[in-house]
């Protein structure tokens, strides 16, 4: 039997084909599947792509809200760390903004330092007028210890001396010296800034200098004597006085050279040159020096140095000044002073350097300052048939 389709068939069966694939292509879709029970599935892709498009909705925070929110949420070490920096800034003690009505006395007595603590930090000159707003810098009190208020700069005129000058304030010689560091008070320079250690207002130093000038008897005249040829200008070198902290430097020889050797007379030298000196005062109406032996010890060994250098003057071998040689002998110098003489016997030695004649009388005042009120003597032979009289004076802190 021939089985071959023929074409009507071939049509008929793509038909029925048709419509069956129609019917499974227009099914219902379950009830569990209608729009509002899909809103109610949870893990749904569309979540997964809203939670991966975050970090491109999401607004950066600005710089500022970034470190606020750090800030806020650090510990209270983090938060105190700033605090410790500034803290390594220099204090605002350091300085001092001038108000309305202030006064540079009345700066220096709050503060307890001197008027010449602040016109010399703060570059003042002798100036101490201070304006409304004005930023002055305040000293270090460690150096200006023992100071009054009343100390104030002065600018070297056309003329000054300083023995003009100490005249004209009333004011100690030797502590004008010390003061300012001088090494050599004929020195002086026009413009030149110095300190006077006063205890009472510049303009009340003034009038009491003056009375007390007007009211002083004329110095006699000295009569003329004959010098002995030991005793040179280049012997009798002025005295030099400092007041400033310790600086080490090498210990001076401690041994007198060889072939000369003290006699024994001259055992009780120093204490006769400390007699005749307090002798001295006392017909100036003044107290008498203290004896110090740490004083005297600083003198000895200068005198052993100049013995085996052959010559004395107030610097030693190893460069050393007075104030040097008594702060390392152990003596708590505030100031410090210094006579050398070449003489032959205490009461020559002490003739000489009282009769000066002023202003160069830089022995005589030395012994009669109130600025230095302790006193150490050595008496030591020298290569030229005489003796170095040397005495140290100080000003204990």
């Amino acid at each position: 039997m021939n089985t071959k389709l023929r074409p009507k068939t071939w049509g008929f069966i793509a038909i029925v084909l048709a419509l069956f694939l129609t019917g499974a292509c227009t099914k219902q879709a379950p009830a569990d599947l209608t729009p509002a029970a899909i809103g109610a599935v949870t893990p749904t892709p569309t979540a997964t792509l809203t939670y991966l498009s975050l970090p491109t909705i999401t607004p950066t925070p600005a710089p500022e809200a970034f470190i606020t929110e750090v800030v806020t949420a650090a510990p209270p070490e983090a938060a105190v760390a700033p605090q410790t920096v500034l803290t390594e800034t220099p204090p605002t003690s350091a300085v001092y903004i001038v108000q309305p009505g202030d006064t540079l006395l009345a700066l220096a007595m709050r503060q307890e330092l001197p008027m010449a603590a602040f016109q010399v930090a703060n570059k003042m000159g002798a100036s101490t007028e201070l304006y409304a707003g004005q930023t002055l810098t305040i000293p270090d009190a460690e150096a200006w210890r023992g100071a009054s208020p009343f100390w104030v700069a002065y600018e070297v005129l056309s003329g000054d001396t300083l023995t003009g000058i100490a005249h004209r304030y009333g004011l100690d010689f030797v502590a004008l010296v010390a003061v300012n560091e001088l090494t050599d008070a004929d020195v002086l320079s026009i413009g030149q800034t110095l300190v006077l250690p006063l205890d009472v207002p510049v303009e009340i130093a003034a009038r009491n200098a003056d009375a007390a000038i007007a009211a002083a008897p004329p110095a006699p005249t000295p009569a003329p004597t004959d010098s002995p040829a030991t005793i040179t200008a280049a012997s009798t070198p002025t005295p030099e006085a400092i007041a400033v902290a310790p600086t080490p430097v090498t210990p001076a020889p401690t041994s007198p050279a060889p072939g000369i050797t003290a006699p024994a007379e001259i055992a009780n030298w120093p204490t006769e040159v400390f007699a005749l000196i307090n002798a001295e005062r006392a017909a100036s109406g003044l107290g008498p020096f203290t004896w110090n032996d740490t004083l005297a010890q600083a003198a000895y060994l200068h005198g052993l140095d100049c013995q085996q250098r052959g010559s004395c003057n107030h610097t030693g071998s190893d460069g050393s000044t007075v104030k040097i040689r008594v702060l390392r002998a152990g003596y708590p110098a505030v100031g410090a002073a210094e006579c050398i003489v070449y003489s032959k016997t205490p009461q020559q030695a002490v003739f000489w350097w009282m009769d000066e004649v002023p202003p160069d009388d830089w022995h005589r005042r030395t012994i009669l300052s109130t600025w230095v009120t302790e006193i150490g003597i050595a008496v030591v032979p020298n290569h030229l048939g005489s003796y170095y009289f040397i005495a140290d004076f100080g000003r204990p802190q």
